[in-house]
């Protein structure tokens, strides 16, 4: 109940976090911290994964994941959302407004001369946004 009272608010005053509509990649770790700090989601230390080279975030109401994937250059190379079904419609009218359609639930965008798709998967109890250079 407090989660939805937080959306509620943050809807109101209009700061809801822009993270589908950022570009994450090719930023080094502290780039990507400081970006995700900004769209306000806090670094999530509680579960680590050490096959993979990664930073995990979540937003203050818990219903969004932010994972950005980096090389082992520590430059990032894509970046993946996990969000609850409360964030679908926001999110794809966010996704809709930025990029361009480039099917049913993907979309494309160019940035710094360079072509990254974004694509939206449905599961049964959450939906994910997968950005990656094209």
């Amino acid at each position: 109940m407090k989660s939805i009272r937080i959306i509620v608010l943050l809807v109101l005053f209009g700061i809801t976090p822009h993270i589908a509509a950022q570009h994450y990649i090719g930023l080094a770790k502290d780039a990507a911290k400081s970006l995700a700090r900004t769209n306000g989601f806090f670094p999530d230390d509680m579960t680590t994964n050490q096959s993979f080279n990664y930073l995990k975030f979540v937003n203050s109401a818990g219903t969004k994941t932010l994972l950005v994937y980096f090389n082992d250059q520590n430059q990032s190379t894509h970046s993946k959302m996990v969000c609850d079904f409360s964030e679908f419609d926001y999110v794809i009218k966010e996704l809709n407004g930025k990029y361009k359609k480039a099917g049913d639930k993907s979309w494309e965008y160019t940035h710094n001369s360079e072509v990254f798709s974004v694509v939206l998967e449905e599961e049964e109890w959450y939906f994910t946004v997968r950005t990656k250079k094209k």
